[in-house]
């Protein structure tokens, strides 16, 4: 039964007739009814306060749902928290693990390699001494054709902001000025050799330090033979090149000699240098201006020849079983070039003089001049060179220059015509031929009124395809 029930029943009895028995033991019935009057206003009073209670109850009902809803949701988005909680820690583990492997990329990020791939042809027709003494006359040597190639492979390594590390291998037989290999030896494998192992430290806007077996630390003329572009000297130097200006001092070790039966401090065949020049808009394109001045120090009266061989056109003499320098090769190289547009294509022209400088040297003066028309680089792009060299017998250190033209002696002059052809980027075929002639000052053999084979022919065609990566 509810209290409401309860309450209504009370009433009732309350207000039901007295028995007449009774109520003449008990109070008069104006009491009575005063007393049920009074009752009934309490009652009254009473109801409302209920009514007034199972509202609020209601009322408590209904928040107390809210509540009890807003408590389910709180519970379910605690669990989804919980689940979510989960999955990021399972994706902090596959981060952590990202992370990882993203140091190591980046490490590799830092890391830049590149290559070339040279196969030659190479033809070779040329004269020759035949004979000695009076009967000595010149005559064809035979004709030769070689198959080469030439891989290189470097890798860059940024080891800081400002300085990286360079490591190259190249093929070849260990000759500095050429990393060329015959199709020879019945296919057998061929020899891979350290080409390139130095630091280069940028220690100031446009200033270099670089040290080990490097690239050559001096600028070169257009397509200039006076040094062997394959040379990669081995020792220290400091390059600039800043606005207007440019340039490098160098130091590069070509022999370590030691004997054990002699005094004092072993003679280190071994080159210092440096080179200073200007750059400036003119004619729609760049000029330059430079002086280059090398010193062979120790050479003379050394034998600073790859694997002790030739002398390369250089004046030797006898020093026991050994054939040395006669002289030294103190040598400095004036420099021009103007770039330029000329029918729409890229057109350079420039020109080399240098001079030995060292005493008593005979044969001391060497120069080239060359112009090349476009530039074989991007897809179906060409170009085209023409040259003129001559170098007397001493007047550079042989050990440095070209190795294809003349014979890769000093002592020649001639012509040299290069073409080239990219078809696509990345690979260009080129054709160069050069009419050259060796000995043009000193004659191999010579008597009292002749002289033999001053001239020689010395021609050279060769077919490359390059591809570079």
């Amino acid at each position: 039964m509810t209290l409401r029930a309860t309450v209504v029943a009370i009433t009732l009895a309350l207000a039901a007739p007295v028995p007449f028995a009774q109520a003449k033991a008990g109070p008069s019935a104006s009491e009575l009814q005063a007393a049920q009057t009074q009752l009934q206003v309490q009652m009254q009073a009473l109801a409302e306060r209920l009514n007034q209670l199972e509202a609020d109850n209601a009322v408590l009902k209904g928040e107390v749902a809210q509540l009890n809803a807003v408590l389910g949701r709180r519970e379910a988005e605690i669990e989804t928290l919980k689940s979510q909680t989960q999955g990021l820690s399972e994706e902090v583990d596959v981060v952590a693990r990202d992370a990882g492997q993203l140091q190591g990329a980046e490490w590799a990020s830092r890391i830049r390699m590149k290559g070339d791939l040279r196969v030659r042809s190479d033809r070779l027709e040329s004269e020759r001494v035949v004979g000695t003494g009076e009967t000595a006359r010149v005559g064809d040597a035979a004709d030769r054709d070689r198959p080469r190639f030439r891989a290189r492979f470097s890798a860059e390594a940024q080891v800081t902001e400002n300085s990286k590390v360079v490591l190259g291998l190249a093929s070849g037989d260990g000759d500095p000025r050429s990393g060329n290999q015959t199709f020879t030896n019945a296919s057998s494998a061929k020899s891979v050799y350290i080409d390139l192992a130095y630091a280069d430290w940028t220690f100031a806007p446009g200033a270099r330090l670089v040290l080990g077996k490097q690239k050559q630390p001096w600028w070169r003329t257009g397509q200039s033979l006076f040094i062997d572009a394959d040379i990669n000297p081995e020792g220290a130097a400091a390059t600039f090149e800043r606005g207007m200006f440019f340039g490098s001092v160098y130091g590069a070790m070509l022999q370590e000699n030691y004997s054990s039966n002699s005094e004092g401090r072993n003679q280190d065949p071994h080159i210092l240098g440096g080179q200073a020049g200007l750059k400036f808009a003119m004619l729609g394109g760049e000029t330059r201006l430079a002086a280059h001045y090398y010193d062979c120090g120790a050479c003379q009266g050394n034998a600073p020849y790859w694997s002790g061989g030739n002398a390369y056109g250089n004046t030797t003499v006898a020093d026991g079983s050994l054939q040395v320098l006669k002289y030294d090769y103190d040598v400095l190289i004036l420099q021009a070039q103007v770039g330029s547009t000329l029918v729409g294509y890229p057109f350079l022209v420039w020109a080399d003089w240098a001079q030995n400088l060292a005493s008593g040297v005979e044969y001391d003066t060497a120069f080239d001049v060359g112009v090349t028309l476009g530039k074989a680089a991007d897809r179906r792009t060409w170009e085209a060179g023409l040259l003129y060299q001559s170098m007397d017998k001493d007047a550079m250190f042989a050990q440095l220059i070209d190795s294809d033209f003349a014979a890769g002696n000093t002592d020649g002059h001639g012509w040299a015509l290069r073409f080239g052809y990219a078809p696509v980027k990345n690979i260009t075929l080129n054709a160069m031929y050069m009419m050259s002639r060796t000995n043009k000052d000193v004659a191999p053999v010579s008597g009292p009124g002749y002289e033999i084979g001053k001239d020689l022919d010395y021609d050279r065609l060769q077919l490359d395809v390059n591809y570079r990566f």
